[in-house]
């Protein structure tokens, strides 16, 4: 197990976390608020607002992921439930922390979606000319990122908005402001380029990380079963 006891002890009591919930249904995982309660390292509980957890549907089987904004780095732990202890309470042991780092490379995947680039001002500007939008296709996306396909080299302004159409199972659209990191031409004439997140609401991303998850327990899955044939 990779954990340091320190990262728990230091997490306060009574303190709001997101948790994303394997189900026995499919690789789709249920994100929901809750509430942190220390017990005894590396165990913990979780409490719920009445309702909010689908006991019945919760598979204990698989791994849970918990965020925690600490005010600074996301602190993210994977967690095993050992009990559900009631319809509003879980009882958790953590098995390992996954560091910032490690958590944009954990949550990164390989995905296939429409991306619109923006200038960021649009609506601002009185000179119809300066504004832009260029439409293309995602290569991977994480959390904090995205990597991309564009027909035309999109400008390396300041700050962009980009408009994400998440490959769920219903198709829902985000908008995050973001800097371009790099800008490649490639040999087909088309541009690839990597931008960072800098504004991004805390519901959007998880709806990223969410999306990544479920791509991961699939391409998985897909793994385990050539490897038995």
């Amino acid at each position: 197990m990779t954990f340091d006891i320190r990262t728990l002890v230091s997490i306060p009591h009574g303190k709001p976390v997101r948790i994303f919930l394997p189900l026995k249904k499919g690789p789709e995982l249920y994100r929901a608020q809750c509430v942190y309660q220390k017990s005894d390292p590396p165990e913990l509980n979780l409490l719920f607002e009445l309702g909010v957890l689908p006991v019945e549907d919760i598979s204990l089987s698989r791994a849970s992921i918990i965020s925690i904004d600490m005010g600074g780095p996301t602190v993210s732990l994977e967690a095993m439930i050992q009990k559900i202890k009631n319809p509003q309470t879980l009882q958790m042991i953590v098995k390992k922390s996954i560091t910032h780092d490690e958590m944009r490379e954990f949550f990164r995947v390989d995905a296939t979606a429409k991306i619109i680039s923006k200038s960021f001002q649009t609506e601002l500007f009185e000179n119809k000319n300066e504004t832009w939008s260029i439409e293309g296709k995602t290569i991977d996306i994480s959390g904090n990122g995205v990597l991309a396909f564009f027909p035309e080299e999109p400008p390396a302004d300041k700050q962009v908005r980009l408009e994400i159409t998440i490959p769920l199972a219903e198709p829902e659209t985000v908008t995050l402001l973001a800097h371009q990191v790099r800008s490649v031409k490639l040999s087909d004439e088309r541009f690839e380029a990597a931008y960072h997140f800098d504004d991004i609401s805390v519901e959007d991303r998880d709806k990223i990380i969410g999306c990544c998850l479920l791509i991961q327990r699939k391409l998985l899955r897909l793994k385990v079963q050539v490897k038995d044939r």
